[in-house]
């Protein structure tokens, strides 16, 4: 069973929301985007605009495993602006990770962060 069938459709708006929150918002600066995501924004914006479909299921595994683990770990200083972008919750976004990787004993702390960092 591959993420997308793993998650629930609540899961898959949650997850929408997250990659265009990372793309278009105010969460992670042009200069670190690459190194904190491993992708550029204009990749992260081709998968948020074709999602939940992507033609390389592994890049956009990567992809949003790296978009909610920095916005959960990330000291972006944005978080009174997150709900200019998503309804959800940081715990409902720590469970939606968690179903994505398949991972019930997900850390949640920083130190996690580092962890699932791909």
């Amino acid at each position: 069973m591959n993420a997308v069938e793993r998650v629930t459709d609540q899961d898959l708006q949650i997850i929408k929301e997250c990659l265009d929150a990372a793309v278009n918002g105010p969460f992670f600066p042009d200069w670190e985007f690459h190194t904190l995501m491993g992708f550029t924004r204009d990749e992260i914006g081709a998968i948020a605009a074709s999602w939940p479909s992507f033609s390389d299921s592994d890049t956009q595994d990567d992809a949003v495993n790296n978009v909610l683990n920095m916005l959960l770990g990330y000291p972006h200083g944005y978080e009174s602006r997150w709900h200019d972008y998503s309804n959800a919750t940081l715990e409902q976004i720590v469970q939606t990770l968690a179903r994505w990787r398949g991972d019930d004993d997900l850390d949640g702390t920083g130190k996690g962060t580092f962890e699932r960092l791909r």
